[in-house]
């Protein structure tokens, strides 16, 4: 199965909105209830010169500042199963990562769950820090 495919299907299943940028990049925009949405962007790269690929489920949370208390984070993490908090670009992101031979019918619920917690995690932590819902 291609990230493409995985994604829409997934899209599909959340009833959320999905958008293909090219064959390595793709968005669910996903449905949190409340009327709040998080973007959760898929996107395969290469690990290493040997071919290794992963592929990364991430969304915003806020830009980042120093003043904020990455105690905060690091308590999260601990309580996250399948994500953690990254700083990336200047931005605050929730980031799920496995091997692309990973992605297959067979582990579909389980990446499933990690889409769904890097979304809920994010929106849940843009509302605490920012207290708006825009990524």
């Amino acid at each position: 199965m291609n990230l493409v495919d995985f994604m829409r299907t997934i899209s599909d299943e959340l009833e959320g909105q999905f958008s293909e940028y090219d064959e390595h990049t793709s968005v669910i925009v996903v449905p949190l209830g409340k009327g709040r949405f998080q973007a959760v962007r898929g996107r395969m790269q290469m690990l290493d010169d040997q071919g290794t690929k992963t592929i990364s489920f991430i969304s915003k949370v806020c830009p980042f500042y120093e003043h904020m208390d990455l105690v905060d984070f690091m308590a999260e993490n601990k309580k996250m199963l399948y994500s953690r908090f990254v700083v990336d670009d200047t931005f605050v992101k929730v980031e799920a990562s496995v091997f692309r031979e990973f992605v297959n019918v067979q582990n579909k619920e389980y990446l499933k769950s990690a889409i769904c917690e890097v979304a809920q995690v994010a929106d849940k932590w843009e509302q605490k820090l920012t207290g708006l819902d825009v990524f």
